[in-house]
């Protein structure tokens, strides 16, 4: 049986319906630690990203690149 588009968008909405209420049950500060793994998690993808798109790169130079892309000038491991 193949899936069609409308049954995708059910899904998606009753799924971020779902984190919606994940989220409001949560306490500030489970909120505020949530906050930081997102921002570790995207900073992994970004820097995947990188060393993809420059696989002649070092580490260390992909990680200046995420840093610059952030806006930042160092990063805390």
């Amino acid at each position: 049986m193949e899936t069609t588009d409308e049954q995708i968008r059910q899904q998606a909405a009753e799924c971020h319906a779902r984190k919606i209420q994940q989220a409001r049950k949560m306490s500030s500060s489970e909120k505020f630690f949530a906050g930081a793994e997102l921002f570790d998690y995207a900073c992994a993808i970004t820097l995947s990203g990188i060393a993809h798109q420059h696989p002649h790169w070092s580490e260390s130079q992909c990680r200046a690149e995420l840093r610059r892309r952030l806006g930042i000038r160092e990063l805390v491991s």
